[in-house]
């Protein structure tokens, strides 16, 4: 489906950059709040999660709540002005609750900010069963909503993707105000960093063609964290999210946005935090329809038998990166696709001794 962009022109006469128009050749044929305050102490907060073994139960909520990408109202990178109406749109997200949806869980360094984009990160160990209650709150779109995991073991009951041919299979079109239960192994296959997402159906607003992946677009994602047994823990984990949404798509917006869990451009992106010496994980993932690199500056870290600076990541895949932190002060992180930069996707990184 092609996907237009509303051009308009911002307080300093720069026009907005529609990445669809320029994608479109390049592409063809080939993919919120800051988490970074929740890194602090990450090892003592995950303590909870170390025991392998277990049932692990969620009680996951879909909820639709008022959203700004550009929060600040200004792009620090070329200094343009968004108003809020420029970059506010209702989103949708998970958010982790406490047993029977009773009420929203505070942030924590296991689950995050539980702000709704991304959604709480769900953790795990080998041989452990993930059991996730799952509840429709969507109470503006009143779409149809499940999860869709990757990385970890199930049957076809609880896979959550719909299909119009199987339109009756369980847990793959919640209703508003409907519950479904899904239930996972963590396998030996499974450690690493994995995205889920809403896998329903498709919808679209104000009507049009329905659209694949619009829940995803508006903010219904996050990550799996599963560690190896005997991993090593660690002093700082950032959980980050690349995104993107359409103006074609999401018609209260005034351009196409590319985004970190749910914010665009800096100063509104994610501020993660570190000291000299610490032990720093990341946990990146990505969804959509476009290719992104994650690029840190002032950092190298090892990814098999080479070191790096900048991994690529396509829709649905994930990155993990270790490393200990050695260098001090206040650095960028970004994709390197000058068309995502200008669209939002840069943040800062501030190491301190």
């Amino acid at each position: 489906m092609e996907r237009r962009t509303t051009l308009t022109r911002f307080g300093t006469g720069i026009f907005p950059i529609s990445r669809r128009s320029i994608l479109k050749g390049a592409m063809a044929g080939s993919t919120a709040v800051a988490l970074g305050a929740f890194a602090r102490n990450a090892a003592a907060g995950l303590d909870a999660v170390r025991q392998p073994g277990v049932v692990r139960e969620y009680w996951i909520q879909a909820d639709s709540f008022p959203r700004t990408l550009v929060t600040g109202g200004h792009d620090d990178l070329i200094g343009r002005i968004f108003t809020p109406a420029d970059s506010g749109y209702w989103a949708l997200g998970y958010r982790a609750y406490t047993p029977n949806w009773r009420e929203p869980l505070p942030s924590g360094a296991a689950h995050g900010e539980n702000a709704g984009i991304p959604g709480p990160v769900i953790r795990g160990n080998v041989g452990d069963t993930i059991v996730i209650h799952f509840r429709n709150n969507d109470t503006h779109y009143r779409f149809p909503h499940s999860i869709h995991v990757h990385g970890l073991a199930y049957t076809p009951e609880n896979d959550g993707a719909w299909i119009a041919s199987k339109q009756d299979a369980p847990g793959t079109a919640v209703l508003p105000g409907k519950t479904y239960t899904y239930t996972y192994k963590v396998a030996a296959s499974s450690v690493g960093t994995w995205v889920y997402h809403d896998h329903s159906m498709p919808q679209a607003i104000g009507g049009g063609s329905p659209v694949m992946d619009l829940s995803t677009q508006l903010g219904m994602f996050g990550l799996i964290a599963i560690d190896a047994p005997g991993a090593p823990a660690v002093d700082r984990e950032h959980i980050l999210y690349f995104h993107q949404m359409y103006a074609g798509d999401v018609p209260s917006l005034a351009q196409d946005f590319a985004c970190f869990n749910g914010t665009a451009f800096m100063p509104n992106t994610p501020v993660f935090h570190a000291k000299v010496g610490e032990r720093v994980r990341w946990r990146i993932g990505a969804l959509g329809q476009e290719f992104y690199t994650f690029h840190l500056h002032g950092h190298r870290w090892q990814m098999g038998a080479e070191y790096k600076d900048t991994v690529v990541l396509g829709p649905a895949t994930t990155a993990t990166i270790e490393y200990v932190e050695d260098n001090p002060g206040k650095w960028l992180y970004h994709a390197t696709s000058t068309n995502h930069i200008v669209s939002g996707m840069i943040g800062q990184y501030v190491v301190t001794k």
